[in-house]
């Protein structure tokens, strides 16, 4: 999907700034917006690890 997601940016003149926009655009409607679920997971899981890291760092100081 990630290929030929590429290749249709290109084709659309998305580049640049345009090209993540197009591409997240384009894997909601491909994924029927699983991919919108799976992204938020993972922002959310990354910020709980970052808050962890935190927490450990101020501990050990």
């Amino acid at each position: 999907m990630l290929r030929e997601s590429l290749v249709a940016a290109e084709a659309e003149g998305a580049s640049g700034k345009q090209a993540t926009p197009f591409l997240l655009a384009r894997f909601h409607r491909e994924t029927e917006g699983q991919s919108l679920t799976v992204n938020t997971r993972i922002i959310l899981r990354n910020a709980a690890l970052a808050a962890r890291i935190a927490v450990a760092h101020a501990a050990s100081r």
